[in-house]
């Protein structure tokens, strides 16, 4: 009996970084080989939504093709970071997924619902997919053999059966706006905002580094930024920097959330907006020391 659900995740020991060890990977898919167990699929991190992490992918995708399995990329939030050529080599090894799925409503801007789902063989998806015969539908077998041989109406071809490769019969061209989007901008433009938010992280990972009421929690490698508020006599770190982060969502100007970097609560600025500058780094960070100082006044 196959069993699917949260049991039958394997987790995989990350480094310091948050990124996946290939040796721990390696070690798990041998020693699942060994118990007879069957490896559906290894899913990999391009830019974590949590921290930005970026995992080994290269190593990770020549584990998944040495044993068969196959290698998911999850790019939601960090995909579009590979416009960055300072950080472009991270992404070396993307080349080796089956399948990489990229969310335009995060870093491109788009309204939230939209996604897309790369696949390296989409004959996969149209067995799985495709709709049964129906009395209603023109099947594509048969537009095929009517299709004449020049078009003189937008109908006499239906193009790409779309319906046919996923679970929504009818759906809104959701395409159309991520084309419009990068028709607006360019690839060069988008690539242009994207470096200007991963230098607004950096930055803020500098200061944190040099104040001494500030301490950073991770090394930034996207435009996500885990850091926190710190200062003598404060007993709980975690219960101060979360009374801090309400104060911020109060004043609705400034509004990180906030996750756990290594068990220690962090605040996390995640620079993804087309009108976010350095300014608004500064900003933050300046609420911050603000809020952080007045708390300690109180405490």
């Amino acid at each position: 009996m196959l069993g699917l659900g949260r049991r039958a995740v394997h987790v995989i020991a990350c480094d310091g970084q948050g990124r996946m060890r290939s040796d721990a990977l390696l070690e798990a898919v041998r020693s699942d080989h060994q118990l007879g167990s069957m490896q559906m699929a290894i899913v990999a991190n391009a830019g974590t939504t949590n921290t930005g992490a970026i995992d080994p992918l290269q190593a990770i995708g020549e584990i998944a093709r040495e044993f068969g399995i196959w290698f998911h990329v999850d790019g939601a939030y960090g995909l579009p970071g590979i416009l960055d050529k300072r950080i472009r080599p991270l992404y070396r090894g993307l080349e080796l997924a089956d399948s990489v799925i990229v969310d335009p409503h995060k870093w491109l801007g788009a309204a939230v619902g939209i996604a897309a789902t790369f696949v390296r063989d989409r004959q996969l998806l149209y067995r799985s997919f495709t709709q049964e015969p129906a009395d209603y539908l023109e099947g594509t077998n048969q537009q095929e053999a009517d299709a004449p041989e020049r078009f003189v109406h937008s109908l006499d071809d239906f193009g790409v059966p779309y319906f046919d490769y996923g679970v929504e019969l009818s759906a809104p061209s959701r395409g159309a706006i991520v084309w419009a989007l990068i028709r607006e901008i360019g690839v060069q433009g988008m690539a242009q905002r994207i470096q200007r938010h991963n230098d607004m992280a950096k930055w803020i990972a500098t200061v944190a580094k040099e104040h001494p009421n500030l301490e950073l929690l991770l090394e930034p490698t996207l435009s996500i930024c885990c850091f926190r508020y710190v200062g003598p006599g404060i007993a709980d770190l975690d219960a101060f920097n979360r009374r801090l982060h309400r104060c911020l969502i109060h004043e609705n100007e400034n509004m990180p959330s906030t996750t756990l970097v290594n068990g220690k609560l962090a605040l996390r600025p995640c620079f993804i907006g087309a009108r976010s500058h350095q300014a608004h780094a500064e900003a933050l960070v300046s609420d911050v020391l603000r809020i952080g100082d007045r708390l300690m006044q109180e405490t």
